[in-house]
């Protein structure tokens, strides 16, 4: 991007706000050398560093910066073996706990939230070992090292001072010493030179033999270091010596560590510059509601769409939608505009060439309208908005906003006349304009203020025409502002060309500073002349001067402008429905969701139920059938057949009616057609409300079937069945097992080959089996032989009061060798 042009769109003040928002110096040295990109990988880069550093601020993380500094000089020199100071020391290590603490802060949140953040500071090696070991030896509020850094310095410290004390005391004696008194300018002891003295009047030097050191600026007294304290001070020079090496051996310890882990080190120091980067401009987003835009590959196709955009250094701003490379379908104001089309969708060519009568794609939009109108403001925001975008910077939008970053920018805005060169005000324009048909292609963004202006209208708005006309023969997308009336004209009919207009308030004679794109604007200038306080009969005049075709022309586009308001009002209005309309959709599908979500769960606690009833109901009939069998004859035995069945017959209405509730709930929940073809008698299927299989003994009247699940025959609703894929063990596990033997019961038993202690057993366990599962009739097969089984079964079949009749059976079922049983 050219230089002007960033000038030109302020691009250097947003810059100056993102500055603001840096902590550190690395920080603000990657903002200072930002420039923008136009390769969409690198921006879409960018701007996803900027969003997931907002979503980590919004997320209540307050990453600090507090200790990083540029350190890289010290990093350079401690890699070469170079001594470094304390305070430089100092800084590596607050550099070290910084950055660790930034990686801390931000390892401590999942990966996958923040996937850009993790990968930046994963892989880094905190150095916790060379911050310990530097405030072990440095005090962080002085900046000097420890006495106790080295045994080495402690001593000489400790000598040093012991020797400061004696000479402090000798002088103190002399200073007490009257013959000494007398000379004396001042009674203090001082310091000169590193050597301790005694302020000595001038006149009476001879009195105080010693080294002269200093003189007074009145040059009344002079600094005399005393002979008596001379090899004192020598000692503390030598001691002074001693300091200095034992701190010169520590300062060179701790930088060869530095030096050791210097790359380590540099990239904590990278790492950091990089983070306070990424947060100054996710803090910058936030200052601005801003949000990132979406970004399209190719300028030549894709154009620019900024919803509700906003000028980030405009306090309080208008918003906007501006567009250029789109038709108004983007937006979803194309007549006939699919209402479920996304509204931030791109249109390709061949949509273009579709919509024509759905205000078609336009290149080139020419904006008219007052002076004072925020004509040029509508020019820079589309500009600044795309270079904050290839800075990687979220714009001041809507969600929605979309672009393909522009090859180049260039603009022409202002009064650029300049008086070395002689050039007048159309002069300077026309050789901007010169500079950018030169090097504008395909794909560009040119931003025109005032074009043609400054010369003969007719002149002006004739080369505004050819030069609109080139541009757009290039495929670039320009947005211009004019005063020309030609030029509105212009646009209606030229190819690829929009009308646009800065809305004015004819009531109010005020800008409202509204874009409204698709209508040409009047330039409104006599009436902005009578409200700054034109005289009337002027105005007026210059109304005759303008002539009757032109006012009607003026006076129709006005009209125009405030159909369009109204229109543009109706629309937002109906916009406004529609969203409270889907809103109240999508209130509705997720209050259904949870109705949904409630009613599965309670049919499949009711299913739950049912099948605890069943397996009661299996427990039960478990019972019965050892009560049948431990049975003895008489009249007992009648007795406590009949209460059996009686329990049998209480047990299976209860399950009936728990299926029916189940299958109830279940058709309201979600009203089904019976399945076709429907299972035939005999099949195996499915009563789900029961989880459980069963046989089907009759087909659909009033939508009822009759199953018999186990030894239980009930009445169902015949919705709540289907076809069973395979057979299953429920879970009534063993009783259930043995009810649908009952259910199965054969129609014939076979005794021969057994013995009466054998078979009797058989034979009674096989007629409780029958009696539960209420057969008719059934065939017990005991052979002629002796006779002695036959007799056996026949004492068996007298006394069961269940059985009705029993008579030896058809030679063609077995004569004397078999017996029919009747159930009653």
């Amino acid at each position: 991007m050219e230089p002007r042009t960033l000038r030109l769109l302020e691009l250097d003040k947003v810059l100056a706000r993102l500055e603001a928002q840096a902590a550190s110096v690395p920080g603000r040295a990657r903002i200072a050398a930002l420039e923008p990109t136009s390769r969409p990988d690198e921006a879409r880069r960018r701007l996803a560093e900027t969003t997931e550093a907002r979503r980590f601020l919004d997320s209540g993380a307050q990453p600090i910066f507090g200790g990083v500094r540029d350190i890289s000089e010290h990093l350079q020199r401690a890699s070469i073996h170079s001594v470094l100071e304390a305070e430089e020391l100092l800084q590596v290590a607050q550099l070290a706990h910084s950055a660790a603490r930034l990686r801390d802060l931000i390892l401590h949140r999942e990966a996958e939230d923040f996937p850009i953040l993790h990968a930046r500071v994963a892989w880094l090696q905190p150095q916790p070992q060379i911050e310990k070991a530097i405030l072990s030896a440095i005090d962080e509020t002085s900046g000097e090292l420890k006495d106790d850094a080295s045994i080495r310095l402690l001593k000489a410290r400790r000598n040093k001072q012991q020797a400061q004390n004696d000479v402090q005391e000798r002088l103190r004696r002399m200073l007490s010493d009257p013959n000494i008194q007398t000379a004396l300018q001042d009674a203090f002891v001082t310091v000169r030179d590193g050597r301790y003295c005694l302020p000595v009047r001038a006149d009476r030097r001879s009195q105080v033999p010693g080294i002269v050191h200093d003189r007074s600026n009145s040059g009344a007294a002079l600094f005399v270091e005393p002979q008596a304290v001379v090899e004192l001070n020598n000692r503390i020079r030598e001691l002074g010596v001693e300091e200095r090496e034992a701190m010169l051996e520590i300062l060179s310890n701790l930088s060869a560590k530095v030096g050791e882990v210097h790359e380590d080190l540099k990239n904590l120091l990278e790492a950091a510059g990089d983070l306070d980067f990424w947060f100054a401009k996710a803090r910058l987003s936030r200052g601005m509601n801003a949000v990132e835009p979406l970004l399209d590959d190719d300028p030549k196709i894709s154009g620019l769409c900024f919803l509700e955009a906003r000028h980030p250094l405009i306090e309080n701003p208008i918003a906007n939608d501006i567009y250029l490379g789109f038709g108004s379908l983007v937006l979803g104001l194309g007549e006939g505009a699919d209402e479920s089309d996304n509204p931030s969708e791109v249109e390709t060519k061949d949509q273009r060439s579709k919509t024509k009568d759905q205000s078609p794609a336009f290149d080139i939009l020419l904006i008219t309208g007052p002076n004072t109108g925020g004509k040029t403001v509508v020019l820079k925001t589309l500009g600044l908005l795309a270079l904050m975008a290839g800075c990687g910077l979220h714009i001041p939008a809507k969600e929605g906003s979309r672009l393909a970053i522009p090859g180049a920018i260039y603009a022409d805005i202002g009064d650029e006349q300049s008086i070395e060169q002689s050039l007048s005000t159309f002069s300077s324009h026309l050789k901007q304009i010169v500079h950018i048909l030169r090097r504008a292609g395909a794909g560009d963004l040119i931003l025109l203020d005032e074009v043609g202006a400054g010369t003969d209208p007719d002149e002006g708005a004739a080369l505004a025409k050819a030069v609109l006309r080139a541009m757009a023969r290039r495929g670039a997308r320009v947005l211009a502002t004019t005063h020309y009336g030609e030029l509105k004209q212009f646009a209606l009919s030229a190819e690829r060309f929009k009308n646009a207009s800065v809305e004015f308030d004819s009531q109010s004679l005020r800008p409202t500073y509204r874009l409204r794109i698709g209508v040409p604007g009047a330039s409104n200038a006599l009436d902005i002349a009578s409200r700054l306080g034109m005289p009337p009969e002027l105005v007026q005049r210059a109304r005759r001067y303008l002539g009757k075709a032109r006012a009607e022309a003026e006076t129709a586009t006005q009209r125009l402008e405030e159909t369009q308001r109204e229109l543009e009002e109706q629309r937002l209005a109906a916009a406004r429905e529609r969203a409270e309309a889907e809103r109240l959709r999508r209130d509705y599908e997720k209050r259904l969701a949870k109705l949904e979500v409630r009613l599965d769960k309670e049919i499949e606690d009711a299913q739950r139920e049912a099948a605890q009833t069943v397996r009661q109901a299996q427990d039960e009939a478990n019972a019965i059938l050892r009560e049948l069998r431990n049975a003895s004859s008489g009249g007992r035995e009648s007795k406590q057949t009949e209460d059996a069945r009686r329990r049998l017959k209480t047990m299976r209405e209860r399950v009936e009616a728990e299926s029916e509730k189940q299958a109830t709930r279940a058709v309201t929940h979600a009203e089904k057609r019976l399945p076709d073809p429907f299972p035939a008698n005999g099949d195996t299927v499915l009563v789900k409300s029961l989880n459980r299989e069963g046989i089907l003994l009759s087909q659909p009247r009033q939508n009822k079937v009759e199953v018999r699940v186990g030894a239980l025959k009930m009445q169902i609703n015949a919705h709540d069945i289907e076809v069973a894929t395979q057979p299953k063990i429920t879970a009534g596990g063993v009783s259930a097992i043995r009810l649908s033997k009952a259910l199965s019961v054969p129609e014939e038993l076979n005794l021969i080959g057994k013995t009466t202690d054998e078979a009797l057993p058989e034979l009674e366990k096989y007629l409780d089996d029958a009696i539960l599962a209420e057969a008719e009739q059934v065939r017990v097969v005991h052979g002629r032989g002796t006779g002695a089984l036959r007799a056996a079964v026949h004492r068996i079949l007298s006394r069961t009061r269940a059985v009705s009749e029993f008579h030896q059976a058809p030679p063609h079922q077995g004569g004397d060798g078999a017996t029919i049983v009747v159930l009653k």
